[in-house]
C-alpha cells in the first residue's frame, strides 16, 4: 500500500527554532526561506523517534555505508544515474559543498563563474574565499530565460576563472537548462580548464513539459570535470537535519575536492544520516506526491497575480518552487521601500531581489512550498493591500 501525504495539514511551527517562522513579526506570512511547511514522510519522522528514545547520540560510525548505498540507489531510480559508492562524499549543505569547492579549485584572486540573479550564498562563498564573483547574466526574453553564451564565453576564458557554479534548476527564476544549453556551456568550460560544481537539488521539482538533465550524464566530457551536489533537503524538508553529499565521477577530480573537503573536519551527523537514508530509500512517495501539489500552488498564484495584481508580473517557472516576482510596476523606487512595503502592509514576507544580485532590484523571491491556505492567504493579502495604494 503507498502512503499518503497530506500536504493540505497546517504544521504549527512557532517554538522549534524555525528560521522561517523567526525571522518576521508575528502577523508575517513567511514564504521567503528554501524550506517548505510540509511535515516530512512518515518514514523519516518514525526513524526521528526511534533514534530519539534510544536515548545514546555518540558518533556514528563513518564507513558504515548506508549513506553512500542510498545516494547511489537514488541517482539511479528518479534520475537513471549510473554512479558508484566511492563517489559519494558526505557534506553537511549544499552551502558547505559549494564553500569547499571554491576552495578545492580555486586560490585568494580567482575567479567564479555564476549565472545572474543567483542563490546568495554562491556569491557569498566566493567573496569569503577572497575569490571574485564573474557575473553572467541570465535574460528573461518572451517568457523564457537565455544564456548570453558569448558573455559566458568571454568569462570562462579570463585565465582567473577557475569555477563554474551551475545551478540547475535555476535558483531564483526556476530556469530549467536544455541539455543543447548544458551542453555547450561544458564544452566551452573544458575548453577553458573551467572546473563545474553542478547545484542540482530542486531537481526534484521540475515542471512538465521540461525534464532534468544530470549534467554529469550529459557526456564524458561533463562526467569528467564536475561536481554534483545531491541533497534531499528540499523535497523532504529536512534542512536543519544538516546532511547532504557531493557525486564526483572523476577520481582525479574527486581527489582535489575531498582534500580541501579533509581539511575541514566536518563530522557526520547521527539524526541527519539516518533522515537522509530513510528519505532515499523509502520516500519516493512523497516525492511524487509533492510535486503535483507545488504545481498546483504555483499555477494558482501566477493565475491570481496574473488576473489580479497586474502591477506585479508573475510566470509559470520550469522548475523549482519559488516564483520570480518582478514588482517594478509597484509605486516605490527602491528595493527597501517595496520588503517595507511587503513586510508592514501586505503582511508577508519575501525574499528581497537584490539579495541574488543587482538585477533583481526591485523582485521578490517567493516560495509556495506550503499549505494552499497559505497561498490563498497571502494573495487575499497581497491583492488588498495593493489596492489600497
Amino acid at each position: 500500500m503507498t502512503l499518503q501525504h497530506n500536504f493540505d495539514e497546517v504544521v504549527d511551527r512557532r517554538g522549534t527554532n524555525s528560521s522561517k517562522w523567526l525571522k518576521y513579526p508575528k502577523d508575517v506570512l513567511p514564504m521567503w526561506i528554501a524550506d517548505s511547511d510540509f511535515r516530512c514522510a512518515k518514514p523519516i519522522v518514525d526513524e526521528m523517534k526511534k533514534l530519539a528514545e534510544h536515548g545514546v547520540y555518540g558518533y556514528p560510525y563513518v564507513q558504515e555505508g548506508s549513506f553512500e548505498k542510498a545516494t547511489v540507489r537514488w541517482c539511479k531510480v528518479r534520475y537513471d544515474w549510473d554512479i558508484k559508492e566511492e563517489m559519494v562524499d558526505f557534506v553537511p549543505s549544499t552551502g558547505t559543498a559549494l564553500a569547499v569547492a571554491v576552495k578545492a579549485f580555486c586560490e585568494p584572486g580567482d575567479k567564479v563563474l555564476m549565472q545572474t540573479p543567483i542563490y546568495p550564498p554562491f556569491t557569498a562563498v566566493t567573496v569569503k574565499n577572497r575569490c571574485y564573483a564573474s557575473n553572467n547574466p541570465l535574460h528573461f526574453e518572451n517568457g523564457k530565460w537565455t544564456i548570453d553564451f558569448e558573455d559566458f564565453e568571454k568569462r570562462a576564458a579570463d585565465p582567473k576563472c577557475k569555477l563554474f557554479l551551475l545551478c540547475n534548476p535555476h535558483n531564483p527564476t526556476g530556469k530549467v537548462f536544455t541539455p543543447e544549453e548544458l551542453a555547450r556551456m561544458v564544452e566551452i568550460c573544458a575548453k577553458h580548464g573551467v572546473t563545474i560544481f553542478a547545484d542540482e537539488v530542486h531537481s526534484d521539482f521540475v515542471h512538465a513539459p521540461n525534464k532534468h538533465q544530470v549534467l554529469a550524464k550529459l557526456s564524458e566530457q561533463a562526467k569528467n570535470m564536475c561536481v554534483t551536489a545531491v541533497n534531499p533537503a528540499k523535497t523532504f524538508n529536512i534542512a536543519g537535519l544538516r546532511t547532504s553529499s557531493v557525486v564526483t565521477m572523476n577520481p582525479k577530480v574527486q581527489a582535489q575536492y575531498q582534500a580541501a573537503l579533509n581539511s575541514c573536519k566536518l563530522g557526520r551527523e547521527g539524526f541527519g544520516v539516518a533522515g537522509y537514508v530513510k528519505a532515499f530509500t523509502e520516500c519516493d512517495y512523497y516525492a511524487d506526491q509533492i510535486l503535483p501539489y507545488i504545481q498546483g500552488n504555483l499555477r494558482y498564484v501566477v493565475d491570481y497575480i496574473t488576473k489580479n495584481i497586474p502591477q506585479i508580473k508573475a510566470y509559470m517557472p520550469e522548475g523549482t518552487f519559488f516564483l520570480w516576482l518582478d514588482c517594478r510596476g509597484l509605486p516605490f523606487k527602491t528595493q527597501e521601500e517595496l520588503d517595507k512595503f511587503f513586510v508592514e502592509k501586505v503582511k508577508v514576507g519575501l525574499n528581497p531581489g537584490n539579495t541574488f544580485g543587482e538585477q533583481g532590484e526591485r523582485y521578490l523571491r517567493m516560495n509556495v512550498a506550503c499549505p494552499r491556505s497559505y497561498c490563498e492567504e497571502a494573495m487575499k493579502r497581497m491583492s488588498a493591500a495593493i489596492a489600497a495604494l
